[in-house]
């Protein structure tokens, strides 16, 4: 396992607001739960396709506890209080090509760019990673995020049999093939 990589946090405004955007850790296991307190009954639905009321000690451990060689979850953090407000996720299951991603922002910090951020942060750390497609389970009726997967280039087709969530995939972007050749003037 990896040790933490601290070299990916970076210092990022919202709107006017100073958050550190870096690799969640194991020490942050009650700031998520905190975070997670602070999220509207209607966003944990969305983002968990349940009604959860609360994170259970082994969720916090699995949420906070990376192996960063395989999974990757970028928090943003307030400089100011110290407090999570938007985390963006990536795991990997079957396929080590393939991550799933998750991402939910705090309702007070909606509307400045974090969630479009922290995914693009997620999806750099993926190609980096030898990922070539991520993908992830949107419920239909969540039009924000189907806007953000619109939005980053996501492809989005209906679940086989359920019509009611959405399956958003990206693939990673080929690399231009061979140097750039301008012709003479």
């Amino acid at each position: 396992m990896l040790a933490y990589p601290a070299e990916l946090a970076e210092h990022w405004d919202a709107g006017g607001e100073a958050l550190e955007i870096r690799p969640i850790r194991p020490e942050d296991a009650a700031a998520h739960d905190a975070f997670f307190h602070r999220l509207t009954p209607e966003d944990v639905r969305l983002r968990f396709f349940a009604a959860v009321r609360e994170l259970t000690p082994a969720m916090l451990e699995r949420f906070t506890r990376l192996d960063y060689e395989r999974d990757m979850a970028f928090i943003a953090v307030r400089e100011r209080t110290g407090e999570t407000v938007g985390v963006a996720r990536l795991v990997r299951e079957d396929d080590p090509a393939v991550g799933e991603f998750a991402v939910v922002v705090q309702p007070d910090v909606k509307g400045h760019g974090l969630g479009a951020h922290l995914m693009r942060r997620l999806l750099e750390w993926a190609w980096a990673h030898g990922m070539r497609s991520v993908v992830g389970e949107i419920l239909a009726e969540n039009t924000p995020m189907l806007d953000l997967a619109r939005f980053l280039g996501f492809r989005l087709r209906h679940v086989a049999g359920d019509p009611g969530v959405i399956e958003a995939m990206l693939d990673r972007p080929e690399p231009v093939a061979g140097p750039i050749v301008r012709a003479a003037a």
